[in-house]
């Protein structure tokens, strides 16, 4: 006999499509969505055949079905909430110009908060001598070449001939346990990372230690993170001046971060010489290479270098969420599906929110409400 709250698929349905829309609004339920809309001044004037509530699961639902077509998407999650909510049928699918136009409708900003209430920073029981690791990551995603996003993310028309799409810059700083991303900000390709570095460094708490790739370490960024309390493992660029002052049992050594004037103090640090993973453009391992990291945990008795070399070559990656979210074709990244700079936006939002929902149903945790 089922139990309460059990259902089958009907003929025709896959239960793998059922458990998706399922994870999206358990993890992110109904009134969470529509305090997003109306918080960002979303809510409608009158009852539209595609409520912004749907079509908030409609954007997020479009990273759970990435090849499909946005008609079947729609199938997809009007038959998985029909399920949910025990209708007898699901609602008509709309056309697709109907749902480009919700889409419209809606906007980035409902996304982008959503995002911000669920993905803030966790709660951490541990004991405070023990640091929970993160990792602080940047991708680039190809959008399509149209106008609007040429003028907004270069394209081919003077850009390189190595980037023939225009993309967009990721930068989010995720949980290494759990791969939870905690926050996030995004920007043009050409963006200097500090600027968007900046945006996620407020979730930055006292206990954790934070990893990032080279490009990331600069005097004002790493002043920065340590003043939220954590501590830091970032690699350095080989032109960096990093002196050494005093060489460690470990094979570290203790040097000092300059800053870009001689008015500013002189940052103890300690660096790690090691051997460090190459990856090619996806994230993939292609060897090794020398590398140079910078941490700020000066005592080697509670943090070896090898420790520290396997701590950074095991740190979550952007390109982790994209192939957990199944979205990768080949070995690229994919190519997002939208035109404008405004849907990319809510694109990129919609893809931090569904790998949240997804994860949140792995590790048991919805969040809030």
């Amino acid at each position: 006999m089922a139990r309460t709250g059990q259902f089958s698929p009907e003929p025709g349905e896959r239960l793998a499509d059922l458990l998706g829309v399922c994870a999206l609004t358990w993890a992110l339920p109904g009134v969470l969505v529509d305090g997003a809309v109306e918080a960002a001044g979303r809510t409608e004037q009158r009852t539209r055949v595609l409520p912004a509530r749907t079509v908030v699961y409609f954007t997020l639902a479009l990273w759970l079905y990435p090849a499909s077509g946005y008609g079947e998407v729609m199938r997809l999650l009007l038959a998985g909430l029909a399920r949910k909510h025990r209708r007898a049928r699901p609602v008509p699918v709309p056309s697709t110009a109907a749902i480009t136009k919700a889409r419209q409708r809606l906007g980035p900003g409902p996304l982008r908060l959503l995002f911000e209430r669920v993905a803030g920073p966790a709660a951490d029981g541990r004991p405070p001598w023990q640091r929970r690791l993160m990792s602080l990551d940047v991708a680039l995603l190809d959008v399509p070449d149209s106008p609007d996003n040429r003028e907004a993310y270069g394209g081919p028309d003077g850009m390189s001939a190595g980037r023939p799409l225009p993309q967009v810059k990721v930068l989010a700083l995720a949980e290494n346990a759990t791969h939870a991303v905690r926050a996030a900000a995004l920007g043009t390709a050409d963006a200097a990372g500090a600027e968007l570095a900046r945006e996620v460094l407020a979730a930055l708490r006292p206990g954790q230690l934070v990893v990032a790739a080279r490009g990331a370490l600069s005097y004002d960024l790493w002043t920065s993170a340590r003043g939220c309390g954590a501590d830091l493992l970032w690699e350095a660029r080989p032109a960096l001046d990093l002196p050494p002052l005093r060489l460690l049992a470990d094979g570290s050594y203790l040097s000092r971060l300059a800053g870009p004037t001689a008015a500013d103090r002189l940052v103890p640090v300690r660096v790690v010489d090691c051997v460090l993973p190459a990856l090619d453009r996806s994230g993939r391992p292609t060897g090794t290479r020398a590398g140079r990291l910078v941490c700020s945990i000066l005592d080697p008795s509670g943090a070896p270098a090898a420790e520290l070399a396997g701590l950074y070559a095991e740190r979550w990656r952007l390109d982790t969420l994209i192939d957990e979210l199944g979205a990768r074709r080949g070995r690229s990244r994919p190519v997002l599906r939208s035109k404008s700079p405004a849907m990319v936006e809510q694109e990129v939002w919609a893809m931090l929110l569904t790998h949240h929902a997804i994860r949140a149903l792995v590790v048991g945790d919805s969040g809030d409400g």
